[in-house]
């Protein structure tokens, strides 16, 4: 199977295999590739040949956006045959045809989070800067991986861990951090929102993160709507309350809106 397609194609089914769901502008940003016929050509190939398959609409106004993709039935099966993939996290994706508009846009949000600190860390690259970033990222598909570092968290439920190192370029002295974000989607009721703050609280009480850092990950919540955001705000802080608000536990928020807008690493936590 793997010689009917090319090392580019493969690296989408990665991709795609990491994020769920991406744009073809997705596609092509982590590719780093500079021409976009040639990403529709393997993505159209690939389409073809039932390794993918595509979210595309002629209607007007909605075909101005780029097509989405995610694995198809061929894709799958070339990816239980890499060994950095595992089978059992695979099956859950023979269902993605019937995954919520939801489920799509959060991962979409995921692939640009992501592609953000990858423009943060390439920026950070500039003689003028400072400070040297780099980022080491674990989706929910890898977290599900029971042999992942990190599986532990699959109970918490995060869209997203990231490590931040930075590095002052005057010295040798790597400061590291961790992230940990939660995407609430604009279906998730009000109590559902009370148990995400109340099990990372548990999580930030418990051991499991100590065997990892002594610093506990910040905890970035990212919300549908500024209604939303506002009770997420309320809700936490009576949570941290009843905790003595702990100095190291540090919840932040934000909405999907100014992601959009500002990116990432924007001046848009709260």
């Amino acid at each position: 199977m793997t010689n009917k397609i090319t090392t580019k194609q493969q690296e989408i089914l990665k991709l795609l295999y990491k994020y769920k769901f991406l744009d073809r502008k997705q596609i092509q940003a982590f590719l780093n590739h500079k021409y976009h016929k040639r990403i529709n050509d393997w993505l159209k190939d690939l389409t073809q040949k039932e390794y993918l398959n595509r979210i595309y609409s002629n209607k007007f106004g909605e075909n101005t956006k780029p097509a989405i993709y995610y694995l198809g039935l061929n894709g799958i099966r070339y990816l239980k045959t890499q060994d950095d993939c595992s089978r059992e996290v695979l099956r859950k994706f023979y269902r993605m045809k019937d995954r919520s508009n939801d489920f799509i846009e959060k991962s979409l949000l995921v692939g640009k989070i992501v592609l953000d600190l990858k423009v943060a860390a390439n920026h950070s690259q500039d003689p003028s800067e400072e400070y040297a970033l780099s980022y080491s990222i674990g989706t929910a598909t890898d977290i599900a991986n029971p042999e992942y570092r990190f599986n532990f968290l699959t109970e918490y439920k995060p869209d997203l861990l990231v490590k931040r190192l930075k590095k002052k370029k005057t010295s040798k002295r790597t400061k590291s951090d961790y992230f940990l974000f939660a995407i609430i989607a604009p279906t998730l009721p009000h109590y559902s929102i009370r148990k995400l703050v109340k099990d990372f609280i548990e999580l930030y009480d418990g051991y499991e993160w100590d065997e990892i850092s002594d610093t506990f990950p910040a905890i970035m919540i990212v919300c549908p709507t500024l209604a939303t955001m506002i009770y997420a705000k309320r809700v936490t802080k009576g949570l941290l309350e009843d905790e003595d608000d702990p100095d190291d536990l540090h919840i932040q928020f934000t909405t999907t809106d100014k992601i959009k807008e500002h990116g990432i690493t924007g001046e848009i936590w709260e």
